[in-house]
Order: structure tokens, then C-alpha cells, then sequence
């Protein structure tokens, strides 16, 4: 049986009457990519808060590598890297010294991870330039490097291929791959289905909080076109429910 490196259960949050996240219940296992999916407002990035620990639930529990994730015990979460909307670096120091701040808060980091992670992500011959001379697509694989220093184990991934151009993506893609070969597990919340659809191993989506489809790629895939269209007619369902 395979270990759930994440597990939610009927995880709620509430805002007074609005009811962002209902009930939701899923398991995320060792060395798979999860695809978190649902349209604008549906839910994702409070349920991302709620896995990282920026936001306590009102309900359920966020388990990480079997152990229940609350404000007295944050251990777990030291096996989580995450990227989460735009990476804040600092600009006039280069992407390596950004990075190599970022080890001192991980004793067992060195130089040589800093450099390997540098090289994971494309961006060892921009190491040494200052990142207020990165692109957008550049500060992307940054934050996607500082995120992977300290070697995590669960990685939650919120739209990583921002602002990068078509050879950005499909190299993002290729290392999500050798990533979970590696038995690390990503989690990833994305707009762009195309991309989810041939990285992903299952995908959950979303729609007013609740988990309306959820299942392996392949499964969903075997009577539609597409993953998008899977998309379409889960959430359309739900709205007419």
C-alpha cells in the first residue's frame, strides 16, 4: 500500500457565512503529482494555506507524512518546500546569494546544494547576476529552487510555470517528473490544464469549496477529449447542482 505523504481530512474553512472549503478529503502518496484544480475563487489557495500552515482550519485536520499538522505542532511542515505566488528575493544581490541567505535557516544546505539546485532549474549561468536583471520566468525558477534547497519530501506548488515562455514549461515539467522519480511528491495548483494533463498522475477538482471530480488522469480522461473538457462539464455539473 502506498504512504499518503498528505492527507486532508474533511478539511473546512469558513469565513462568517462564506464557506470557502467544505468537507474536502483526499490523499496524496509518496513520489506522485497531485493536480489541484477549480476556477477562480473555488477554494485552492485557501486550502493551500491551510496545508502550509498560514491558515488553521475551522474544521478537519491537514496531515503531513502521517502526522497532523496544528499551531503547537509545526514539525512536519520542515518537509514541505513550497511555491506560492510570486518569489520575493532580494534584487541586488544574485540569484546564488539570495539562495545562499535562504541555506542559513538549513544547517545540512551547503554551497554545493545551492549550486545543484541552481542547476536543476536552469539557471546556473544566471547564477551570478542580480535578480533585479531576472525575467518574470526567471524569478519563477528561483522560487522554485528555494524551494527545493532543503531537499523536502512534499512539495506544494501554486501556477510554478508563471511567466515562463514554452521551453520554460516543458523544462518545469521534465524536472516534476525526475522530481517524483526521486519519490518526492508535488502537489500543484494550476490553471493550465494542458500541462496538469501530462505531468500529473491524479487531479482533484474543485468547484465552491468542494471536491467535485477526483481520480487518476487516465480514469478521467477515458470517455473525453481532454482534460479540460473533464474541467468543464465537473464544474458545470456542480453549478447546476
Amino acid at each position: 500500500m502506498r504512504f499518503p505523504v498528505l492527507r486532508l481530512q474533511d478539511l473546512t474553512k469558513h469565513y462568517g457565512d462564506v464557506r470557502a472549503v467544505e468537507n474536502l478529503n483526499l490523499e496524496v502518496y509518496e513520489g506522485e503529482c497531485f493536480g489541484f484544480l477549480g476556477p477562480n475563487g473555488a477554494g485552492k489557495t485557501t486550502t493551500i494555506g491551510m496545508i502550509l500552515g498560514l491558515l488553521w482550519p475551522t474544521a478537519g485536520t491537514v496531515e503531513v507524512l502521517g502526522q497532523r499538522v496544528t499551531p503547537a505542532h509545526l514539525a512536519p511542515l520542515r518537509q514541505v518546500g513550497a511555491l506560492v505566488g510570486a518569489p520575493g528575493f532580494y534584487p541586488y544581490l544574485s540569484g546564488r546569494e539570495n539562495l545562499r541567505l535562504l541555506a542559513r535557516l538549513y544547517p545540512e544546505v551547503d554551497d554545493a546544494r545551492v549550486d545543484e539546485v541552481l542547476e536543476q532549474v536552469g539557471l546556473a549561468g544566471a547564477a551570478r547576476r542580480k535578480v533585479k536583471g531576472y525575467s518574470t520566468g526567471m524569478k519563477q525558477r528561483l522560487g522554485l529552487a528555494a524551494a527545493l534547497l532543503h531537499r523536502p519530501r512534499l512539495l506544494v506548488l501554486d501556477e510554478p510555470t508563471n511567466g515562463l515562455d514554452p521551453v520554460g514549461m516543458v523544462e518545469v515539467r521534465d524536472l516534476l517528473r525526475r522530481l517524483t522519480r526521486q519519490g518526492i511528491t508535488v502537489f500543484l495548483s494550476s490553471h493550465l490544464l494542458h500541462e496538469v494533463e501530462q505531468v500529473c498522475d491524479r487531479v482533484a477538482i474543485l468547484h465552491r469549496g468542494r471536491i467535485v471530480a477526483q481520480g487518476p488522469v487516465d480514469a478521467l480522461l477515458a470517455e473525453r477529449r481532454d482534460l479540460e473538457e473533464v474541467f468543464m462539464r465537473a464544474v458545470q455539473a456542480s453549478a447546476l447542482a
